[in-house]
């Protein structure tokens, strides 16, 4: 429950301690950013300089504020699902290279 606390306020802490899943930590920590900066420019007139709030910004920034939120809580669920080598983890389903296989970069070098 802390997790999905976590990744609805602040997506990109939610992800960041995460091994490799810290590299979806600065696309999803842009996406936040975006859309605080757009709420809070919604909220001061938006683009056209209203004196009134620009509803639609508010909205596109609540929209990018939740996608954010879906997309940490995707990547949290699949490093747990990965950790604990559930039946549909990546992690088991990996292909080993046979031993007789060519390197394919061996193909592209000129001898």
């Amino acid at each position: 429950m802390k997790r999905t606390a976590l990744a609805l306020l602040v997506p990109p802490a939610a992800v960041a301690h995460y091994g490799s899943a810290g590299a979806t930590a600065a696309p999803i920590a842009l996406f936040w950013l975006t859309s605080l900066i757009s709420i809070l420019y919604g909220l001061a007139g938006g683009v056209l300089g209203l004196p009134y709030t620009s509803w639609l910004e508010v909205w596109l920034g609540v929209g990018l504020w939740l996608a954010a939120a879906m997309w940490a809580r995707l990547v949290i669920r699949g490093v747990d699902d990965d950790l604990r080598h559930l039946p549909d983890s990546a992690r088991d389903h990996l292909v080993e290279p046979r031993s007789d296989e060519v390197d394919p970069h061996s193909q592209l070098r000129f001898h």
